[in-house]
């Protein structure tokens, strides 16, 4: 019994802010890894409901869509109720969706426990930096973002290694009991060692049109995503774009005149703010190229079992990881423009260079491809990360954090959902179908078509990271905030 009053005094002591950083990365590990996990288990999941592809997707779709459009509304829950309470609230949602899909009797329960897992994800992921921005000195902030970016990398090929094994050895809902362990784990340790510190004195109303509109205005566009595979701008899908962008206009209209606004929009007035949210955005969504067609490349034309594909992909995370750490004792003086800069163009490079994989390309090719945008990944997310937030005052860290991570992931859904398209449209309907069934045995003039589709989906990969470098390179150097 004495051993807790001891152990509370030493995580409350000098040292808390290291203590904290491992607590709220259990979750931020929880949640990117659940967002890869759950990629290979769709073929069993589809054979066990008795479903296709088009439905059974929802089961991933479901977790980044809800995770994405509610982390603004996340972020501000946090500035007004404190980020302890949000981050234990969102662990819980997250611990009750993983049990919910362990006995899902049908894809529809199963599909909205999903949905429950990522707004308790949202809620996580809301205050993981806005906390290390809080706690770390800027002279320790960058070594802090390196640990986010590295337990990042760890998350989304621990998701695809692990889920490959489990899948193997004790079927598909062995993922969501792993999922749950790691989760109530991180929920004691939030609940042990982070403090609940003041939120908004002044506590204000949550803005609850903005809520909604951000909502739309975030969600929208991945409806418009999930319809391009068809390549058809008819009536319907014009209405809809134009709804999108109504629907954003709305919502920067209702965020002027809020008197809380969900976003304080003078944080755009902050180059390196808007500028490092932006090249996360591209970075995003140039690096999920890879991580989505890698692995189908690996299994439809290299004739590879789940389980090697996840191996496949160690190099990147092994890369991430240690460049990130390096990443992170650079001097502060050599500015984020710099470093993240150099580090997104070896991502495109790299995402450029997969963009010539064949069917017989060579395995040490791939490695070297994989290590480099993995490398780039560890340079760029740290020096960005700890910019973006450096100059954000605490009242606002919330919602600022919210629209970082929100841009980080809209990147992520807009890379998978437009890499998936373009594979469609390369391939047509029939022979999508074909190449996606498992065989390890395709005909080779498909095998010809899916190489082409696939390159000609990782040169527009590409191009998102050439975005990501101008943004990158125009941030400028850090300015004051101006509040709204």
């Amino acid at each position: 019994m004495t051993v807790f009053p001891r152990l509370h005094q030493v995580v409350r002591g000098p040292s808390h802010r290291w203590w904290a950083l491992g607590a709220v990365q259990c979750g931020n590990f929880v949640v990117y890894m659940d967002s890869f996990i759950v990629t290979l288990a769709l073929p069993a999941m589809a054979r066990q409901y008795g479903c296709g592809l088009h439905e059974v997707k929802w089961v991933l779709v479901a977790y980044l869509v809800s995770l994405t459009v509610t982390l603004l509304l996340a972020g501000r829950l946090a500035d007004r109720f404190g980020r302890k309470a949000v981050t234990i609230a969102g662990m819980g949602a997250m611990a009750a969706g993983s049990a919910l899909c362990f006995v899902a009797p049908d894809l529809s329960l199963l599909v909205a426990s999903r949905v429950l897992q990522g707004i308790g994800g949202s809620m996580v992921l809301a205050n993981v930096m806005a906390e290390i921005a809080a706690l770390f000195p800027r002279e320790e902030r960058r070594r802090a973002m390196a640990v986010n970016a590295s337990v990042l990398a760890l998350g989304q090929v621990a998701g695809l290694v692990a889920g490959g094994w489990l899948i193997e050895t004790w079927g598909w809902r062995s993922i969501f009991a792993i999922i749950f362990a790691l989760t109530v784990v991180g929920l004691a340790l939030d609940a042990f060692i982070l403090r609940s510190l003041p939120a908004d004195s002044e506590k204000s109303p949550i803005d609850v049109p903005g809520g909604l509109f951000s909502l739309l205005a975030v969600g929208a566009p991945f409806v418009i995503i999930e319809n391009l595979s068809a390549w058809s701008w008819d009536g319907p899908h014009v209405a809809l774009a134009a709804g999108c962008a109504v629907a954003v206009a709305g919502f920067v209209l209702i965020e002027r005149r809020a008197r809380s606004p969900l976003l304080d929009l003078g944080l755009f007035r902050v180059r390196a703010f808007t500028c490092g949210s932006f090249a996360a955005l591209f970075y995003f969504a140039a690096v999920t190229f890879g991580y989505f067609l890698v692995p189908l490349y690996a299994q439809v034309v290299l004739g590879y079992q789940p389980l090697q594909a996840g191996l496949l992909m160690l190099p990147l995370s092994i890369a991430l990881t240690v460049a990130s750490q390096l990443s992170g004792k650079v001097p502060p003086r050599v500015g984020a423009r710099i470093v993240a800069t150099i580090g997104i163009s070896c991502i495109t490079i790299g995402v450029f260079g997969l963009s010539f994989l064949e069917a017989s390309s060579s395995m040490p090719l791939i490695l070297v491809l994989l290590a480099l945008v993995g490398m780039g990944g560890g340079i760029f997310q740290p020096p960005n990360n700890s910019a973006v937030l450096g100059r954000v005052p605490p009242a606002v860290l919330g919602s600022a954090n919210g629209f970082f991570t929100t841009a980080r992931n809209f990147g992520q859904a807009l890379g998978a959902a437009l890499a998936a398209a373009l594979l469609t449209a390369g391939l047509g309907p029939h022979g999508a179908v074909q190449a996606l069934a498992g065989s390890t045995h395709l005909d080779p003039a498909l095998r010809e078509l899916y190489v082409h589709a696939q390159q000609h989906a990782f040169r527009i990969g590409a191009v998102f990271g050439l975005v990501g470098i101008f943004f990158s390179v125009f941030r400028g150097p850090p300015a004051p905030f101006a509040a709204k």
